[in-house]
């Protein structure tokens, strides 16, 4: 463990660009704090509570080509023509591999707890066989340097998920404050060789995690399968405008729909996409035929709720909520789920 001024932390981003990284920081804009990517103009902001984004919208961008593939389609004097199977066979339908694999490393740095834990949690759900390669290729050889919270607001629900904690195998370096310097302990091979370019000799300190002061703490009482499913929710999301901003600024929701798009001037050309759904949109639970599972805005807000909580346990052993407040903080009506599933207990 070393001890760094904040003249010499900000050098950390430096440092890691100069290795190949490229290097996503937490800015300030206006009155939020955002995830963006580094230059050497730019100053990494340190003092701040929340982030309006995450590390998923790096990893799993919002929209994402798959692949092209050649589609039967042709234009004819009377419009737009498609070739349908017929007694002589399929239609010759070829796939073309365009897509390349994402290239390059990524390194976060300046992120707290919550979020790290977030990446444990896109893990579990990406990386289970059969792996997704797109995730894949953008998580091999990222770089992590966490910096952990000494204080939350009334959204924080760190320690009540246990994410307030980074676990050695989820980052390569750990940075606390202390007494206006930096304490920085190195987690992995690749955060020795960093630390090791400010030349200084390691303290004998050990090294304690912090552990955040909340505005308030809650625990969960409510939050199984049955007990969800029998609430009543209605009164509190009486109040909501179906924006999804719950979801878009939820570090975990991974949810997706596949879009085919094709240009009118190149029918034949298709693009394969992967897009961002959440599932507090209408059209989520929509099959063929126009049929929804998730009619109500309580249905819909129950399921995300269960997917949260019970389900991502049974799967992954894991809560979906890593307790960063976002869906609450974000939400234009500042719909709590806590009053649904926890108590207040300070």
């Amino acid at each position: 463990m070393i001890k760094l001024s904040r003249a010499e932390i900000i050098k950390l981003p430096l440092i890691l660009k100069e290795l190949g990284y490229d290097v996503i920081v937490p800015i300030r804009s206006d009155r939020n704090v955002k995830l963006n990517h580094f230059s050497s103009d730019v100053m990494p902001e340190l003092d701040y509570v929340r982030i309006i984004n995450s590390p998923k919208d790096f990893l799993l961008p919002t929209r994402e080509l798959l692949y092209r593939y050649k589609s039967t389609a042709t234009i004819t004097s009377y419009g737009l023509k498609i070739r349908f199977p017929t007694t002589e066979g399929p239609c010759p339908v070829s796939i073309m591999p365009e897509y390349t694999t994402p290239k390059g490393k990524l390194a976060f740095f300046g992120i707290h707890p919550c979020m790290v834990n977030s990446i444990r949690y896109l893990d579990k759900v990406m990386l289970s066989e059969p792996a997704d390669p797109y995730y894949k290729a953008r998580r091999q050889d990222m770089f992590v340097a966490a910096l952990e919270c000494d204080e939350g607001d009334d959204y924080c629900l760190c320690k009540t998920v246990g994410t307030y904690k980074v676990l050695s195998n989820l980052a390569d370096i750990l940075m606390r404050r202390s007494n206006g310097s930096f304490l920085v302990q190195a987690k992995s091979p690749k955060g020795e060789e960093v630390l090791a370019r400010f030349g200084k000799k390691e303290e004998l300190d050990k090294y304690e995690s912090a552990l955040p002061k909340l505005g308030n703490e809650y625990k969960i009482e409510s939050a199984d399968e049955d007990s969800i499913n029998s609430g009543d929710a209605s009164k509190i999301v009486e109040a909501c405008t179906l924006c999804g901003s719950c979801t878009i600024t939820c570090p975990t929701c991974y949810c997706s729909d596949i879009l085919d798009k094709f240009s009118l001037m190149d029918p034949a050309n298709v693009e394969r996409n992967r897009v961002r759904m959440s599932c507090q949109r209408k059209c989520y639970s929509m099959i063929a035929g126009g049929a929804t599972f998730l009619h109500t805005k309580q249905e819909r807000f129950k399921w995300r709720i269960c997917h949260k909580f019970p389900f991502s346990q049974n799967a992954y052993n894991l809560t979906g909520c890593i307790g960063c407040g976002n869906c609450i903080a974000f939400c234009p009506a500042r719909i709590d789920f806590r009053e649904f599933i926890a108590r207040r207990v300070a």
